[in-house]
């Protein structure tokens, strides 16, 4: 019983997949990139001297002055991609994206914890105590 899906509303539905798939591809991408590395202390030396200098984007060194203003953003935000909701941030970086990227050698980032298999019933109690309850 279909009958209330009327073409438009098929239409917005097709249209809402392909930006959520979108979406998806370019997190996974975004993703890629920062896999494994991690920046290291000396890896944001270099990006706050880079983000100073003459060499940088006028929106790098726009973003470099805002975090030396104490904006609630961090070197460490930035580069891990936990600002990317920030607008100047992305500007920033795809500004100066080819740099960044010689810039930064980073390190291994530190191992994942391990996932907790999932609860299946079987993991019931056998026992009941009276403080179980």
């Amino acid at each position: 019983m279909t009958a209330w899906r009327t073409p438009d509303v098929l239409a917005a539905e097709d249209f809402l997949s392909g930006a959520v798939a979108d979406v998806d591809r370019a997190m996974r991408s975004a993703q890629q990139g920062l896999r494994g590395r991690e920046p290291s202390t000396e890896d944001i030396r270099r990006v706050m001297q880079f983000a100073r200098s003459a060499e940088a984007s006028p929106a790098m060194r726009q973003l470099a002055d805002r975090i030396a203003r104490g904006a609630g953003l961090s070197w460490r935000q930035v580069l891990t991609g936990e600002a990317s909701h920030d607008p100047l941030v992305r500007q920033a970086l795809e500004a100066d994206r080819d740099r960044l990227d010689e810039l930064i050698k980073g390190e291994a980032a530190p191992p994942r914890p391990p996932r907790r298999p999932a609860r299946t019933d079987d993991d019931e109690p056998v026992q009941f105590t009276e403080d179980a309850w």
